[in-house]
């Protein structure tokens, strides 16, 4: 008989982030560099306060940053598109709340090339009429298909009764504002956003001298205007009713949201409540799974995350139901919430929690263009990787005390917004 001994557990006792300085080109325009990795290739990330809050109608600030490479002065899409895979490069366009970001994989050798073609990209684009349409009516067609998803509409409600329909989080996109936008809307907001006032540059991977020369030609030379005015967020909720509940006829499970505002990644305590709700419901063996997945199953799916935004943040447990089980899948859910703010959590369950998070803590940060993603996502809130190094130490000396404080502060069952989408049982 073969002997079979379960692995000890090592867990990482220190962690070394890279200090990442700001530099300034010429004219100001602040850049980063992440120099690691022994692979020829360089991605840059030109981050622009270009996000969905600055315009009455989100979908301005989307279909602005999706359709950059539409077309320029100069160049069609299909010839964006055939100059930059002739260099085996590529684009990524993301849009958020407050951000618009416009990334770029290249090899070394191509970098003087392809950075020309982005560089045009981004400054030159035209946004042709039929390509606004093309956009438009795929996303109306998936707008209205996303109208019978319980997980969709459940989201949609959540934030609109913690934060307000009026407020930019709550605000949900409608089918008036697909009838409304229009060429000129886009391209005032492409004027006013995307240009060197509202930019900052991040390069990483095998980063060369020449390579911030380049940076420097096309990005550190342009004259910086005035920076546009942000626009002023009330963070105030706006709470509708503490109760919602939605019918979509005819669905076999219901979508479950019970949450609250709380704080984001500035205030002191965000650690410690990421932590709790990790407990609570962060990984698979977690409170929530356990005990509703696992034992009852009430669930396909339950999870607990406190999210952060730039001016706020939000505690949200989700899970997917049967409809005939949701009522009893939400009774446990609050005892959950009252267990971990009423009793001390155990150490080996909490020393579980520390393995798992230092663990996923080492995978962020395996590799440079890892590491870059995770430094962006902190640029957006002018943070750097010194907040990571503090999440190492609170994790390592966390204790079952600051958790039932953490919980009785901010985890309040009492407290909880509640949103049921679904039939009705």
């Amino acid at each position: 008989m073969v002997n079979i001994v379960q692995p000890s557990i090592k867990t990482t006792k220190e962690f070394h982030f890279e200090d990442v300085k700001e530099n300034k080109f010429s004219n100001g325009l602040p850049y980063y560099i992440i120099k690691a990795g022994e692979q020829e290739i360089i991605k840059v990330d030109f981050l622009f306060d270009a996000g969905m809050v600055f315009n009455e109608n989100p979908l301005v600030a989307e279909l602005t940053n999706e359709l950059l490479e539409a077309g320029t002065s100069k160049k069609t899409s299909e010839e964006i598109a055939e100059e930059l895979d002739f260099y085996g490069a590529y684009l990524e366009l993301d849009i958020s709340q407050h951000f618009s970001i416009v990334s770029f994989y290249t090899l070394n050798k191509y970098f003087s090339e392809t950075l020309s073609i982005v560089e045009h990209i981004i400054f030159n684009a035209n946004f042709p009429k039929h390509e606004i349409n093309i956009c438009l009516q795929n996303k109306l067609q998936r707008y209205k298909i996303s109208r019978q998803k319980t997980e969709v509409i459940s989201q949609e409600l959540f934030l609109e009764n913690i934060f307000g329909s009026s407020h930019p989080y709550g605000r949900n996109i409608t089918e008036e504002d697909f009838e409304s936008i229009n060429q000129k809307d886009i391209m005032n907001f492409y004027s006013d956003r995307y240009n060197l006032s509202n930019l900052k540059i991040l390069i990483s991977g095998n980063v060369k001298e020449e390579h911030i020369i380049k940076l420097e030609k096309l990005f550190g030379e342009g004259k910086i205007k005035e920076k546009a005015n942000n626009k002023d967020i009330d963070i105030k909720s706006n709470v509708k009713t503490k109760k919602v509940f939605s019918e979509i006829a005819e669905t076999m499970q219901s979508s479950i949201k019970i949450g609250k505002e709380t704080i984001n990644k500035h205030h002191p305590d965000f650690f410690n409540l990421s932590i709790s709700s990790i407990i609570l419901g962060g990984y698979f063996g977690s409170r929530l799974m356990t005990n509703i997945r696992e034992d009852k199953g009430y669930t396909y799916g339950i999870h607990s995350t406190n999210m952060s935004i730039q001016e706020a943040g939000f505690f949200m447990i989700s899970a997917a139901s049967g409809k005939d089980v949701y009522e009893k899948a939400i009774i446990e859910i609050y005892k959950e919430l009252k267990i971990l703010r009423t009793e001390l959590v155990s150490e080996k369950e909490l020393q579980r929690v520390k393995n798992y998070l230092t663990g996923t803590l080492a995978k962020m940060f395996d590799g440079v263009f890892a590491k870059s993603n995770v430094f962006l996502a902190l640029l957006t809130y002018n943070l750097n990787f010194n907040y990571y190094q503090k999440y190492f130490e609170i994790i390592k000396t966390i204790s079952p005390e600051i958790i039932k404080a953490t919980a009785e502060k901010y985890l309040n069952e009492n407290d909880m917004i509640e949103v049921v989408v679904g039939a009705k049982s």
